[in-house]
């Protein structure tokens, strides 16, 4: 398995533009929960975890625009897709920049992102901030 991304090894610069919103906008969020990208936040969190199926890498046109992506169909826990006949999670795109521009990212091999989404007014809604914070691909 090849961690392509892994957001707790990365220098800590990134959480401080997130703290300083959090902390204009919500300052009540840091009563119930650690700053972000602290050591205590890292032992606090509980991720997310998504895992798929790579079914496309590189350009893409739609709407006579050209698109570099990363197409991913979602599985459940023992890998298995959609049943046929069940719906299951449609596929999704991503641009294919930083981390997803490795060459361990090939169609055909496994992924799983973990992620976290902070929820500064209690509920998901705009102001939630969805962070990935560890992408492997095997």
């Amino acid at each position: 398995m090849d961690v392509i991304f892994d957001l707790e090894k990365e220098n800590a610069d990134w959480a401080s533009e997130i703290n300083n919103e959090l902390q204009s906008s919500f300052p009540e969020f840091f009563t119930e929960h650690p700053h972000i990208g602290t050591s205590e936040w890292w032992a606090s969190l509980s991720p997310d975890i998504s895992k798929g199926k790579i079914t496309h890498v590189g350009p893409f046109v739609e709407d006579g625009q050209l698109y570099d992506i990363v197409s991913i169909e979602p599985l459940d826990d023992d890998l298995n897709g959609a049943q046929p006949g069940a719906i299951g999670q449609p596929e999704f795109s991503l641009a294919r920049e930083d981390y997803w521009l490795s060459d361990s990212v090939r169609e055909g091999k496994f992924v799983q992102i973990e992620s976290v989404t902070l929820l500064p007014t209690g509920e998901l809604d705009e102001h939630s901030i969805y962070i990935e914070t560890k992408v492997s691909v095997w």
